[in-house]
């Protein structure tokens, strides 16, 4: 609310509009200006949400998402049972550390 409060008070202030911003596509199209991806299926994976998201009839559109734990979720609880560091962020250090890996077990492929 507060941050709310301050970007109105600097639009009036500045005479700027203040455009509002889908916080999920705003990620998206960070992702794609930096990599200059055309048109990418996105796996968006956030904390509480886990989505298969791409772009159809001039719109984003959602193909999947989870129903349970959300993957960013469950990558933050599993380096905290690990005692993985948040700096940089857990999900990096959890990665870092899978690339040390030996060994591949298989899961169980579920739709």
């Amino acid at each position: 609310v507060s941050v709310a409060l301050v970007a109105r008070t600097l639009s009036l202030l500045w005479d700027k509009p203040l455009i509002p911003v889908n916080h999920c596509i705003g990620h998206i199209e960070m992702g794609r200006a930096i990599t200059a991806a055309q048109n990418p299926v996105i796996l968006y994976v956030s904390g509480g949400n886990t989505q298969v998201i791409a772009y159809s009839e001039q719109r984003y559109r959602i193909f999947g998402e989870t129903l349970d734990v959300a993957i960013g979720n469950c990558i933050d609880r599993l380096a905290r049972v690990l005692r993985l560091p948040n700096d940089p962020a857990p999900g990096y250090n959890l990665e870092q550390l899978a690339k040390r890996g030996t060994r591949l077990l298989e899961l169980p492929y579920t739709v």
